[in-house]
């Protein structure tokens, strides 16, 4: 069983595996070997984990020649898996070009692997009139909106008769699906005879079956997507790896690497039809074997559109209101036979092909189509999420961290990309990840890195963009912040390490199932009269940090410190999930209740709830509650009634009642009218969170590890633009030694301000706007009554010297390779120039915008140096901070007495300078980084670039950016904290 010495040593050093990674946009297959064996030492230098490297389209380059499935993209893929390997870092394949989806270029819109949309044409019967035509086909070639992702369009030449159906007409969009008629036996050599059987107006449905044409770039060849439904498209996919790409050199270096992955992004398909519906040669049948009953009637019902992902479903037709519940269920049958064929003809087989190659999948499973976002995450070794789609936003971390919790599965996000580039302050980035960890990811994998280095004609300073240049950002050696990177990833590693111990402990969990999840919400940036609200307002003043969460919208039990989470109802019934000494899950998330809000519910997972809840599990059924359903257009459902039918067309509702009135007779179970009444329900059903508030605190999130006798808790301010300092004693369960974990040194030190009541441990804390503190209970240790430790200033740093490292373009250099093939690869690499800016005698410190001779033109690294006097000796008693007030959220380092730096918070910028400190005269070197907004925006970098932002919301413009406070604005103070006998409890 571990104990605290065991992490000792990972905490002063974290191994690799816990550092950061980074998804690196590769200029296609152009750059030179040089290029990238610097380029991966130089992120190892910087303590970065792992690279997943892609393809990204450089225009005009000879993708031929550089394109992925090239010669020169198998040369680099193999140089990257090379030198990753050789430094102990991970890498991850994309499973194609891009990130998009899994594509070939072995196949063709027409081949049975590749994607496939049903699609329709229709027309009109007169009411008992006889219709006698052919079939109207499909127009193939017409034109429609281009798609936002790399690759265009390529029509299929052929489509495949699937059904003909006529549906009266009873309004408009509105049709009548007891009259619907299946026809397709009428059909005879492509023509359809028939009359209409009475005299309403009829619509009759001709469905096609035909290849999406979806392809992506760059690509040496062709690649199309492949079909997600069918066995065939993960079939061609692993024979392609297997023949192709996995070569005898390629797979030696993989068996040396144990963190070999493929990386699957948020499934971006795309359809090209009216119909809008995916489909595939197996659907039909299997919606048959499976629902037990036919689609064909239903397909006028199914027929969409979905402008921007799921969420955005719109279909044509309707029926009247008396039907809709049965459309309703007939809609939720084909989707989850969708989520049936993605799991078993995509991402079982491919996984096993992976693994049986030593290699793990990693997927942002689901998300971004008509599919049930949890129920895949059993089939993945990694489960992934994003910062841009879920706009940082903690009940978006909670929608995947379910299936992540209960199947032991890594959780892992990309972090980074937003719609802004270069603009915005380190601490933003730092926020994301202090939010996804209070949610359980304790993998982060930034967004991203590019070399400087790319095509001639195509690259200007700063350098190559890799994920264009009106989006996301660089983590990479363009940035003045990559000074402090080390530093900055050694604390973040030690986060990811001691989060990643043992077993999570979730308090609740909350049976939840969405095949339309509202992934755009980190693309909603519009006010109601069309204004543009900037990323980093949404993500600090909005939404979450507005207490408006959008899936679970009650904030009683995160107030209360409760942590709970969400996933399909189904997952329970899977043989792994068990119930155990009054738990959910105890090798997992361990849930002590279950939360029943929504309408829908399967018969079987209320008979297993029946059961559990015989057995003593605490179950609370929510009438009410709201939830969010699609941003943009401010749509939410509201559930009158949790668990009133079941979700899909199996005739068994009058079953569940019956099940669901058994289960609400059980003493463990509890009914409200009300969703703020849940913290409240669940006392009563003896529910107590594991590290409760002793009040309520609108402000912190926390997350919990057991980790044998230690339990390892992580606690955020998450008001960082908002709030302010927040105050708060946590009440943890079980008796023991608390020890407070600083990220940025590693240090473990006992923890002041704790304390026992009622068998459990109270620690007191105090946390500035966006802090982040880390706590190790150790209950083999007896619990220690601290006081608080008194503070006293010791010194105020008011005399600087200040030097700011102005960064501009310098001469760009031109990078050549020979390979002995006929050609010489050309890059060019910019350079940076760095021009030293003085600023002496500094009585006051402003930001560089209002330093003489500094200006609002500057971006860079600004160093501050000054000296203060400790009176006396160093107290052996006592530690010693020194409080930098504030750096505008710039990354930087304090190094005193000539020490190695130290990093700091960026939200709450103070470094223990204890064991450096002096008798007498100390010198202090602070260095603080800036973004480069300034200098881009004096160089008219931002003067034509898009808004994508805007074209989010469907219109044209450019960005919109303001020059940004830089540097150290203090007020700057040498504390020291001495232990008190006076009882108080420690503030910080």
């Amino acid at each position: 069983m571990p104990g605290l010495d065991d992490h000792r040593s990972a905490l002063r050093n974290p191994p690799i595996e816990y550092r950061p990674e980074l998804r690196w946009w590769l200029a296609e297959g152009l750059h030179t070997d040089a290029t990238l064996r610097a380029e991966i030492a130089a992120a190892h230098r910087l303590g970065f984990g792992g690279m997943e490297f892609l393809a990204m389209d450089e225009g005009h380059l000879d993708h031929r020649r550089y394109g992925w499935g090239s010669e020169e993209w198998v040369h680099d893929s193999g140089i990257v898996v090379e030198e990753t390997t050789a430094r102990g870092m991970s890498f991850s394949f994309t499973s194609g070009t891009n990130w998009s989806n899994a594509n070939l270029p072995t196949i063709d819109p027409d081949h049975p692997a590749a994607a496939k949309e049903l699609n329709f044409v229709s027309f009109d019967v007169p009411g008992l009139q006889h219709a006698s035509r052919v079939l109207p086909r499909i127009d193939l070639q017409a034109e429609h909106a281009p798609s936002l992702l790399p690759g265009e369009r390529i029509a299929p030449t052929k489509q495949e008769l699937v059904a003909v159906v006529a549906a009266p007409v009873l309004g408009e969009g509105v049709l009548d699906p007891e009259g619907v008629v299946d026809l397709t036996a009428s059909v005879s050599e492509g023509e359809l005879s028939w009359t209409a059987p009475d005299a309403r107006l009829w619509r009759v449905f001709v469905f096609w079956s035909h290849g999406t044409g979806q392809t992506a770039s760059p690509s040496a060849s062709v690649n199309y997507t492949i079909n997600y439904l069918d066995r065939d498209g993960v079939d061609a996919l692993t024979h392609y790896w297997r023949t192709v790409v996995l070569t005898p050199e390629l797979k030696a270096d993989i068996a040396r690497n144990p963190r070999a992955q493929m990386y699957m992004d948020s499934l971006e398909l795309t359809t090209w039809g009216e119909g809008g519906m995916f489909w595939g040669r197996s659907v039909a049948e299997e919606f048959r074997r499976r629902r037990g009953y036919d689609i064909v009637p239903w397909l006028p019902f199914l027929v969409r559109s979905a402008p921007m992902m799921a969420a955005s479903t719109a279909y044509h037709y309707e029926p009247e209101a008396a039907h809709s519940v049965t459309v309703g269920k007939v809609r939720f049958d084909y989707v989850r036979t969708l989520t049936d064929l993605y799991i078993e003809n995509m991402l079982r087989p491919f996984a096993s092909f992976l693994h049986e190659n030593g290699i793990l999948l990693r997927s942002e499973i689901s998300y971004g189509l008509p599919f049930e976002l949890t129920r895949p995450g059993p089939e993945v070794d990694g489960i992934e999420t994003e910062s841009l789609e879920f706009g940082s936003q903690i009940d978006g971390y909670r929608l995947l961290a379910g299936p992540a919790h209960l199947f032991g599965k890594q959780y892992s996000s990309e972090t980074g990309a937003t719609t802004r580039n270069h603009m915005l302050d380190h601490r933003f980035y730092d926020q994301i990840i202090a939010t996804q960890l209070a949610a359980g990811v304790t993998k982060t994998v930034l967004h991203g890195w590019a070399s400087t280095a790319g095509a001639e004609g195509a690259t200007e300073w700063p350098g190559h963009e890799g994920m264009w240049s009106m989006f996301s950002e660089r983590f990479d050696l363009r940035q003045p912040g990559s000074e402090f990177y080390p530093l900055w990833n050694d604390a973040i590693g030690r986060y990811q390490y001691l989060l990643r111990q043992g077993r999570p402990r979730i308090d609740v969990g909350i049976l939840r199932t969405d095949h339309f999840v509202d992934n755009t919400s980190g693309m909603h940036f519009g006010t109601a009269d069309g204004g543009r609200i900037p990323d980093e307002e949404a993500y600090g003043r909005l939404w979450m940090r507005d207490r408006q969460n959008h899936w679970w919208q009650d904030l009683g039990m995160q107030d209360a410190g409760w942590t709970y989470e969400f996933f399909d109802g189904t997952l329970l019934t899977r043989p792994e999930v068990i119930f155990q000494d009054g738990v959910v899950q105890p090798d997992g998330p361990g849930y002590q209740a279950l939360i029943v809000f929504q309408e829908a519910l399967d018969v079987e997972v209320a008979e297993l709830l029946r059961e559990w809840a015989t057995q003593g599990l605490p179950i609370l059924i929510v009438n009410g509650a709201r939830e969010l359903k699609w941003l943009f257009a401010g749509a939410y459902t509201t559930h009158q009634r949790a668990a009133s039918q079941t979700p899909g067309l199996d005739g068994r509702d009058a079953e569940l009642r019956a099940v669901m009135d058994e289960l609400r007779a059980l003493p463990s179970v509890a009914e409200i009218a009300d969703p703020a009444e849940t913290v409240t329900a669940l006392r009563r059903l003896g529910v107590r969170g594991r590290a409760e508030f002793d009040a309520a605190n609108a402000s912190v999130l926390t997350h919990l590890r057991e980790d044998g006798e230690l339990l390892h808790l992580y606690v955020y301010n998450f008001l960082y633009e908002t709030g302010g300092e927040t105050r708060l004693d946590i009440s943890v369960l079980g008796e023991g030694e608390v020890y407070r974990v600083d990220a940025w040194s590693g240090s473990v030190r006992p923890h002041s301000g704790t304390g026992l009541r009622d068998g459990r441990t109270r620690i007191s804390v105090a946390l500035g706007a966006g802090e982040m503190a880390l706590f190790t209970i150790d209950r083999t240790q007896r619990a220690e009554t601290r006081d608080l430790a008194e503070r006293a200033v010791v010194a105020e740093l008011r005399s600087w010297d200040i030097t700011v490292e102005s960064w501009d373009a310098g001469e760009p250099a031109i990078i050549t390779e020979d390979r002995g093939l006929g050609y010489v690869t050309r890059e060019v690499q910019p350079t940076t120039e760095i021009t030293p800016l003085h600023v002496s005698g500094l009585s006051e410190l402003r930001p560089w915008t209002e330093l003489a001779g500094v200006g609002a033109e500057v971006s860079g690294v600004g160093e501050y140096v000054a000296e203060f006097h400790l009176p006396g000796e160093v107290d052996p008693d006592s530690r010693y901070l020194l409080e930098l007030g504030s750096t505008n959220g710039g990354l930087g380092s304090v190094a005193l007495n000539g020490a190695p730096p130290r990093g700091f918070d960026t939200s709450v910028p103070i470094v223990d300078v204890t064991d450096d400190l002096v008798p007498g005269a100390n010198r202090v070197v602070v260095r603080v980084s800036s973004s480069l907004n300034n200098r881009l925006i004096a160089r008219g970098y931002y003067d034509e670039l898009p808004d994508i932002g805007a074209l989010f919301l469907g219109r044209q413009a450019t960005h919109t950016v303001r020059v940004r406070e830089y540097g150290l604005v203090g007020p700057v103070r040498l504390v020291r904290e001495r232990r008190s006998s006076s009882g108080r409890r420690l503030l910080r």
